[in-house]
């Protein structure tokens, strides 16, 4: 790792553990507590030893030893409770930051990514922090505290075999680390792996319905199990390093163990060292063995939390939208939509409006049409705040919406979307998404409005009932009308309806056509409109060619006077022409 990134990835795990500073500060007293502790019991074994040597009996130091174990027992539990409660708060702030930038990210950072990394990121790897980072770094902590303190001791027992122990441990230790570095990057590869297999899997859900009928789900599996493939390559390679690590470490103990015991019979022999210190001694590198064995695990974990870390924290740095606005206080003067000179494209080269420029009624219907392609949803889009124009101004009552923080945008621009979304839930649940404040006279109307009185009513649970995970359990004309009635709710200053009518049967469209056109009394209503019947209603028509505004007028100018206009009621709308033509001559 390149010392840049390491000062990078150090800033990451910093920058997420500064908050609980206090927690890790207050479980690090506790645990070098106990860690001071563990290191003076050796040297009363060693006082009873000597002791029972002597023929003596050493009953204060035995008392002393049990009093010794016990505190030690009763500090590591305290320190394991800090330590668990700290990692718990951590992971949920974490998750509760996480969670609210992607909630707030900017559309265009959710279509850099795909949702299954997002997902896994949000869930799988703000867990691993809890054991990687806080358990991680304070073992690493408690161990150092015991191991250097232990080889302290053992150097004031015997400076030469202890200088023959460490050299012999140094030769683990050093392997270890490097083995260590290595299992960060398998892991980081396999957190990639498994963002990849996730994404590719919530691909398949979303579009379960298509991947059957199309026959595709052999195909779909194994596009889906390759990313897994990958994913558990990466791990094995992690897994494969980690077992290393476990004979690097015996190497070094069972070493110096058997150093120890060759160079300590010597020492005794020659009588540089009595029998009571060499069992402090023995002690002292037997109590190691627990911290060294974590030392140098824990070396892996907190790699693998670092990893993790860098992980979240490319969703923490995610942009908010609301924070790339400079906002004044709005004082619109009316409630009309107005695009200025507006460009916009989703990439650089390929722009999707040029130049676009005209009004929307403060009352009444404004239909857009066009051809598919032409820009009539991103003009959508861009008036509810989730793009930018690269050029222009867009405005309502004469302020510019660039300037009007996001939670006014969209409590004054109620938008239909072209597909309608519900989320899971009940239908109540779905009316009250964008006003959550809503009477039930308010909700009363807002669904006959939509014309679902009927169909609510006659279902056993009404409101009630669940509409399943993404509005599978009702129909595509259901889901649209519950859309409709939710932004209704929200009473906003101007509605906008992506082809609000496409999924209705002939009687609930009339009905819906009903409802916009007594909306529009008091309201503005922009329509995406590929059907005659709401063409023909609009007191204002715009027609978009290529990104440009062709045309404006109503129904009958635009027939008289546009050529595409024209194209557009012989081709896209010529069967409903054909009806309402005939309506009239009967």
């Amino acid at each position: 790792m390149s010392t840049e990134k390491k000062a990078s990835a150090t800033r990451t795990v910093l920058r997420l553990l500064a908050p609980y500073r206090g927690q890790l500060g207050l479980a690090g007293i506790v645990g070098l507590a106990s860690a001071i502790l563990s290191l003076i019991q050796p040297m009363i074994v060693g006082d009873v030893v000597g002791a029972l040597t002597g023929k003596a009996v050493a009953t204060g130091s035995l008392v002393l030893l049990a009093s010794l174990f016990l505190g030690d027992m009763v500090l590591r539990l305290i320190e394991m409770y800090l330590l668990g409660r700290c990692g718990a708060n951590m992971v949920l702030d974490t998750r509760s930051s996480v969670v609210r930038r992607l909630l707030r990210a900017p559309l265009k950072s959710h279509l850099d990514r795909q949702r299954g990394d997002l997902f896994v990121g949000a869930v799988a790897d703000t867990d691993l922090l809890r054991g990687s980072l806080t358990m991680g770094l304070m073992n690493i902590a408690a161990s150092i505290v015991l191991v250097v303190g232990g080889i302290a001791l053992m150097t004031v027992i015997d400076p030469l075999l202890t200088l023959v122990t460490v050299a012999c441990l140094g030769v683990a230790a050093v392997g270890s680390v490097a083995v260590a570095r290595q299992v960060r990057k398998a892991m980081t590869a396999n957190r990639d792996a498994v963002g990849r297999f996730g994404a590719a899997l919530q691909r398949a859900l979303v579009a379960i319905g298509t991947v059957k009928v199309s026959r595709a789900e052999d195909r779909e599996a194994e596009l889906v199990l390759a990313h897994a493939v990958d994913a558990t390559k990466a791990d094995m390679r992690g897994v494969r390093l980690q077992a290393a690590m476990t004979p690097l470490i015996n190497l070094g103990i069972h070493g110096s163990f058997a150093v120890v015991f060759t160079f300590g019979a010597a020492r005794i022999a020659s009588g540089a060292l009595d029998t009571a210190g060499f069992a402090a001694y023995l002690l002292y590198l037997f109590y190691m063995l627990t911290p060294l064995i974590t030392l140098f695990t824990s070396f892996a974990q907190i790699q693998l939390g670092v990893a993790a870390a860098q992980r979240v924290e490319g969703l923490l740095d995610l942009p908010d939208e609301r924070r790339e606005r400079v906002v004044t206080e709005p004082a619109f003067a009316s409630s009309v939509l107005e695009y200025d000179s507006v460009s916009f494209g989703y990439a650089e080269d390929r722009p999707v409006l040029k130049d676009v420029s005209f009004a929307a009624l403060e009352r009444g219907l404004t239909a857009v049409v066009g051809p598919s392609g032409t820009g009539k949803t991103t003009l959508f889009s861009l008036a509810a705040g989730l793009w930018q124009p690269q050029a222009g101004r867009i405005r309502l009552g004469g302020v510019d919406l660039a300037s009007v923080d996001l939670e006014t945008l969209r409590g004054r621009i109620g938008y239909v979307e072209q597909d309608a979304p519900v989320v899971d839930g009940t239908i109540r649940e779905n009316l009250l998404y964008a006003n959550p404040s809503a009477t039930e006279e308010q909700i009363r109307r807002a669904v006959e409005l939509a014309h679902l009185t009927d169909w609510v009513d006659g279902l056993e649970e009404g409101l009630e009932t669940k509409v399943g995970e993404s509005g599978a359990a009702i129909s595509g004309g259901q889901r649209q009308r519950i859309a409709i009635a939710r932004m209704l709710l929200l009473e906003p200053d101007v509605l906008l309806l992506d082809e609000a009518t496409s999924q209705l049967d002939a009687e609930a469209e009339l009905a819906l056509r009903k409802a916009v056109a007594e909306v529009a009394r008091d309201r503005a209503v922009v329509a995406v409109a590929h059907r005659l019947s709401t063409v023909v209603e609009a007191d204002r028509i715009v027609v978009l060619d290529g990104g440009r505004v062709r045309a404006v007028g109503d129904h009958q100018s635009l027939l008289a006077g546009d050529d595409l206009y024209q194209r557009l009621v012989a081709t896209q709308l010529l069967p409903e022409a054909t009806v309402l033509t005939a309506g009239r001559n009967s």
